[in-house]
Order: structure tokens, then C-alpha cells, then sequence
């Protein structure tokens, strides 16, 4: 059952790095029982409760937070929450990546729609969790073939997208973040897809991010 908690764990982080609402923030405190199962399922020792406490105290501070969020991945870019993000030095390495990263969509049927961008990490996120449920699916039919596609796609999407540059930004969340929601939400993120990319041999980190080359952008990672 591992894969399913895997499923769980990347989506409830695509979810808690939504534009922040108190709604969402209820839905991600009822969720860390779940969260923190399925950590234990994988054998991962990791301390909810630092995140646990960020939650409340962030459900009493929204519209703080929702300031925090803008500032981190729309208007002043401290963190840019979009992989393309870190590729604008090389314009044409920008539509390259954009472009397969659409293509593992359309693979799958899948078409990412206004706010979202393809290269986010909400989108990321809910994709790989996608590829795990397929695989599951699959596995519950005894389809080795259908298995053997999902597996494929997320050791592949893993390496060439997601698994590349998550590190360069959970370090700025650590440097720049002023919400300890963010800052422990970002430790999460880096524990659990350091783990995932144990055995994945080819990735290479994305390494450097100047902020003045992207003066004047915004970047939409879902609202």
C-alpha cells in the first residue's frame, strides 16, 4: 500500500500550496492524521507538529499569509513556485521544458487550466500524484503493462521536471519565507521528495536563481 500513501503525501502538498484560503487550511488540518500515517507507512520519521502548529496559527492570520504567498510566488518572487522560473537566462530552454512538460500530460489525457501553469508546483505535485494512483489502479487490474507506463512516466517525470529543481526552491523557502507555514511546508516537501528520489539515477539539480531577471513578471501557480 505504499504507493497509495505516496499518492496521499503529493497531494496534500500540491493542496497546501494553493493560494491560501481558511477553508483550505481547515481541509489541511484535518488531513495531518492521514499525513502523518502515511509517513509512518513509509518508515520516514518526520515531526508534524512544528507544521501542525503553523496551520492553526495561520487560520488565524489568513489575509497575513495570503501576503506572504503573493510575495513568495506572484508579485516580488522571492521563491518562484514554477520550475520555468529558473530557466530564464535560456528563453529557449524555457519553451523546451514547457512544452514536455505539457506532453506528459497529453499523454495521460490531462490539460492544465487557467490559473494553473503546467510547471507549477501545484501542478507538479498533483501530477505525480495522478501517476501513482494510475499505478495502483493498474496493479488492482493485474495490468503489468499499464504499471509498467505509470512507473515510467513518474521516474521520468521525476527526473527531468520535478525532481530537478524542488531543492533550489525549498532553499529559498528557507531563506525568504517569513510565515513558519511556508517554512515548514517547504521542509516537508524537501524530506519527502529526497526520499523519492533515492534510486532515480540522472537527475541534475537546477542551481541558480537571479531575481532581476525576473523584474516586472509575474508568475500564477494557482489560486
Amino acid at each position: 500500500m505504499s504507493v497509495l500513501h505516496r499518492a496521499y503525501i503529493y497531494q496534500f502538498l500540491s493542496l497546501a500550496f494553493f493560494y491560501p484560503q481558511k477553508e483550505l487550511l481547515e481541509e489541511l488540518e484535518e488531513g495531518l492524521h492521514d499525513l502523518s500515517l502515511s509517513f509512518k507507512t513509509l518508515q520516514m520519521q518526520v515531526d508534524l507538529e512544528p507544521f501542525k502548529k503553523a496551520i492553526a496559527e495561520a487560520k488565524e492570520r489568513v489575509i497575513d499569509l495570503q501576503g506572504e504567498w503573493n510575495a513568495l510566488f506572484s508579485t516580488t518572487l522571492k521563491a518562484p513556485a514554477n520550475e520555468t522560473a529558473y530557466e530564464l537566462e535560456k528563453a529557449g530552454r524555457k519553451a523546451v521544458e514547457l512544452a514536455d512538460i505539457e506532453g506528459f500530460y497529453k499523454a495521460f489525457g490531462l490539460e492544465v487550466k487557467s490559473p494553473y501553469e503546467p510547471d507549477s508546483i501545484v501542478a507538479e505535485l498533483e501530477f505525480t500524484a495522478f501517476l501513482l494512483r494510475g499505478k495502483m489502479w493498474a496493479e488492482q487490474q493485474g495490468n503489468a503493462e499499464a504499471q509498467e507506463v505509470y512507473e515510467n512516466a513518474f521516474r521520468s517525470f521525476f527526473r527531468d521536471h520535478l525532481g530537478r529543481w524542488y531543492r533550489i526552491f525549498t532553499d529559498l523557502l528557507k531563506e525568504h519565507s517569513e510565515e513558519n507555514y511556508y517554512r515548514h511546508l517547504g521542509e516537508l516537501l524537501k524530506s519527502f521528495l529526497d526520499k523519492e528520489r533515492e534510486g532515480i539515477e540522472g537527475i541534475v539539480d537546477l542551481k541558480e536563481y537571479r531575481k532581476e531577471v525576473l523584474e516586472g513578471v509575474s508568475w500564477k501557480c494557482g489560486t
